[in-house]
């Protein structure tokens, strides 16, 4: 499991830690109109003790202080990718790709990982596009080596569904917002895509 935290939507620490004791490992900070840096740092922090990955998005300045970064394709397009992988050296770089075109244009020497999507229609994301199901994810993930996140309006019943794309990971965003139990969600959706 994938999660993605708004710090704008929900309490960014007491939510990841939620998380993370419901077994999430791997979580994108998706701070679009920007975050302080002390939050990061204790988002970062409390990540990497539970022996996860803290990623954040779009912002290749902000890496520095976390795991990596993940971007878009427009992002991607207008940045110098040789040049920002190497200035954050072994840190993780992802891609969101909803074509196979565009996952066999990622270069493995650049890229870590693709994000397919968006799986399903989803309201987390205004400018996702439209959604490229199943059979365009399953063609996303195919089209490349590299691992693949599914994202994309995927709910915890919605988990078996995604598995079906071959994907190594799913991304959840407002699944996990839904209840009053991250906890228990993330703990559901970790033994679900299990």
């Amino acid at each position: 499991m994938y999660a993605l935290v708004d710090p704008h939507t929900v309490e960014p620490i007491a939510f990841t830690e939620a998380l993370l004791r419901g077994g999430i490992r791997i979580v994108q900070i998706r701070a679009k109109d920007g975050i302080d840096g002390a939050t990061l740092i204790a988002l970062v922090s409390r990540v990497r003790a539970a022996g996860g990955i803290a990623i954040v998005n779009d912002d290749v300045g902000l890496a520095r202080l976390a795991d990596g970064v993940h971007l878009g394709q427009e992002d991607a397009a207008a940045l110098d990718l040789p040049a920002i992988r190497s200035a954050l050296g072994p840190r993780i770089i992802g891609l969101s790709c909803g074509t196979p075109q565009e996952a066999r244009a990622a270069d493995p020497t650049l890229i870590d990982y693709i994000a397919a999507g968006p799986l399903f229609a989803t309201v987390t994301k205004a400018d996702a596009g439209l959604p490229i199901g199943i059979s365009g994810a399953r063609a996303v993930v195919e089209a490349t080596a590299l691992p693949c996140a599914v994202i994309g309006g995927i709910t915890l019943e919605g988990l078996r569904a995604a598995r079906e794309t071959g994907a190594a990971m799913a991304a959840l965003a407002s699944a996990l917002v839904v209840g009053v139990d991250p906890e228990g969600t993330a703990r559901a959706c970790v033994e679900r895509w299990g």
